[in-house]
């Protein structure tokens, strides 16, 4: 009996360690022992406002026009409705090409690369009143879109029909990040001229939420890891399953001891 004790205890101390092994710190987001209930605290945002590269396109309506000339800039839908499909958008939309310019019907070619998509707007209005003065020009990008990557319920690329979205928000949109993922470490890849540019936000703390990377850009990638606890949580259950075995044959060679003398 005093053997088969022995052999539990071990490993009711390792069940002990590897259960302990993902704190909450990990698993919960935005910790902050400076809140307090009843008390709010600001974090002043850094936004990272976005400037037009090659390759985008861009939803270009200008309002105000005579019917022939809203054909040449407008896409209409079915029965004449401007609302169409993220296909057919991308397809009538203004690329911006390699010389970072976009062709305009009548108002020829403009550069719009390192604009961002307000001044882009303002640029574009600006040279369409050269030939219709009480025009109206709005302007959108279209291939706002986001891609939240591993440990999610839902992955996957999700258009953005917003001005702005913040990480949170990309998270939300794929579901969430699973129990065990690794929230101190989730990787943002960032797209510029020069290259890809990646780094880690750590959402386990409130702090990201000052950080010029709490709002995210148009092709954004996210991407959630596991925890490195996770095999050994995973693990609890197999070494359950040895324990109960061990209770069992404890008892039953006790039962058989006892009989025999």
């Amino acid at each position: 009996m005093m053997r088969s004790r022995s052999l539990l205890l071990p490993l009711l101390v390792l069940m002990v360690l590897l259960g302990s092994c993902v704190g909450r710190r990990s698993i919960n987001y935005l910790n902050d022992p400076s809140l307090t209930p009843g008390a709010s605290k600001l974090f002043e945002n850094q936004k990272f406002e976005y400037r037009i590269q090659v390759n985008d396109v861009l939803s270009i309506r200008v309002l105000g026009l005579q019917e022939e000339q809203h054909r040449q800039f407008n896409v209409e839908g079915q029965q004449g409705s401007a609302m169409i499909s993220d296909a057919g958008l991308f397809v009538n939309g203004f690329s911006v090409d390699k010389n970072g310019q976009i062709q305009l019907p009548q108002a020829g070619k403009l550069k719009v690369q390192g604009l961002t998509v307000g001044e882009a707007q303002e640029l574009v209005q600006k040279k369409i009143s050269e030939f219709f003065p009480y025009a109206t020009v709005i302007l959108k990008m279209v291939n706002w879109r986001v891609s939240v990557l591993g440990n999610v319920s839902r992955p996957g690329a999700f258009m953005v029909y917003s001005n702005q979205i913040t990480i949170l928000d990309a998270l939300a949109m794929a579901g969430g990040p699973n129990e065990l993922a690794d929230k101190s470490h989730v990787t943002l890849m960032r797209q510029s001229d020069r290259g890809v540019q990646a780094l880690y936000v750590d959402l386990s703390n409130t702090n990201v939420l000052r950080s010029e990377y709490y709002y995210l850009l148009p092709n954004d990638i996210v991407y959630v890891p596991a925890l490195r606890a996770r095999s050994g949580r995973l693990n609890l259950e197999v070494l359950a399953i040895i324990l109960s075995t061990l209770s069992t044959a404890a008892v039953v060679f006790t039962v058989i001891q006892n009989n025999t003398n």
